[in-house]
This record gives structure tokens, sequence and C-alpha cells, in this order.
């Protein structure tokens, strides 16, 4: 489903990245991620502590355009921060080679939710333009990595680098159509996540115990 969204948000803009001296269609317009975003900004200095409700994400919880909760760690939280994940804030991982240029965005409703500073969030100014720029942002992986600064091992990519991206951004009338069939189908997503969550826990609780024979199935019926 993700990749078909992908295709969908490709087909808006793949014309124009061919051809920026292309006429742009009506109430369409070429953009930065600065100009459309009210936040870029990198994540916060963590201080782990198990006894914390907050988790903070780091690097390795961005993969596969997906935000894994389950690699977080809990956070002791110093204040209410504006760096408190919001639902559908891009994140980009913004250190190191392998790593780099990595994209996911969230599509839950996050509570104190925070990521470290090796990961950069990008929360767009008009809700109607996030999705767009998530799927965006998740086709252009090798271009984002490509803006870093320094040498092997020290690689970074400034914020300032990332409020220049430039992208072209479809009128409202095609976002509208765009977020009709995105917003449903990322919920699809999350929801699946979670089920899969679920009976992950639930086989991890159940298989021990038939493998020691502390439950008994060979009298149920199938």
């Amino acid at each position: 489903m993700a990749e078909y969204l992908k295709s969908c948000a490709k087909r808006l803009y793949r014309e124009y990245e061919r051809d920026e001296e292309a006429d742009l269609s009506e109430g369409w317009h070429w953009t930065t991620i600065g100009e459309i975003s009210e936040m870029v900004c990198r994540g916060i200095t963590p201080k782990y502590n198990d006894e914390s409700d907050e988790l903070i994400l780091g690097q390795t919880c961005i993969r596969n355009n997906l935000v894994l909760l389950e690699n977080g760690r809990l956070h002791a939280p110093r204040k209410i921060t504006e760096k408190w994940l919001k639902k559908y804030d891009l994140l980009i991982n913004s250190t190191g080679v392998g790593s780099l240029g990595r994209t996911a965005q969230v599509w839950f409703d996050p509570s104190k939710l925070v990521v470290d500073s090796h990961v950069t969030i990008v929360r767009a100014a008009d809700p109607r333009h996030a999705l767009y720029m998530g799927f965006w942002a998740f086709e252009h992986e090798r271009y984002i990595e490509s803006l870093h600064t320094g040498s092997t091992g020290q690689t970074e990519l400034p914020c300032d680098h990332v409020k220049a991206i430039r992208l072209v951004l479809p009128s409202d009338a095609e976002l509208e159509k765009f977020n009709a069939v995105a917003q449903p189908a990322v919920e699809l997503i999350v929801a699946n996540q979670k089920e899969s969550k679920r009976l992950a826990e639930l086989r991890d609780t159940l298989l021990p115990k038939l493998m020691s024979g502390e439950i008994d199935v060979s009298s149920v019926a199938i």
C-alpha cells in the first residue's frame, strides 16, 4: 500500500522534475521545504531513564519509511517541548554513512515521543502538504543523502540544507485528491502494524507454554 501511495505522489511531480522549465499547471508552484514548514530542526540530547514514560527515537527507529517504536528507549522528560512529535511529522536521519538520508513519517497520534539529535524533524505548516511532502521524501532519499557535509564517518545533514530542498507543490485540488486516498491508507497501514505487533506478542507468550507442555492442544478439534 505504501508503494502504491509513492506511485501516486510520483505521478504528480515526475513530469516537472524531468524538466523544471516546463510550464506548471494552474495552481502548481515550485517551493522549498523551508517555505512550507513551520519547523525544521534536530531532536534533543537523550537522558535515558527506564522509569520514564517518554520515548526517544534514534536513527535505528527509521527504516523502510516506517517509525519503529520498538527500537526506541525511555527518556527522562525535561519539560514540555515543541519537539515532541506530532502526527505527520517527517523524520530524516541526519548523521553517519549508511543511515543518513533515511526517512519516515509519523502516521499515528504520538504522546510524549521525541527523537534524538541525530534525526531532523520537518513539520509542515499546512497539514494538507504533509503527506505529499512525506511521500516525496521517501522517493528522494538518495538525493537527500547527497546533501550531507563532512567526510566519511563525520557526515552531517545540516538543517539549512533540508530547508533549501526544492520540490514542486501541486494545486490545492490535486492535493485534496491525493490526501483523500493517502489519509485512509496510512491509517490502515498503522492498524496493520498494531495488529502484527499484537500477534507477535501473543506468539511469544504462547509458544514457550506450548513447547513446555504447559498448554495442551492435543485435544483441540481442527
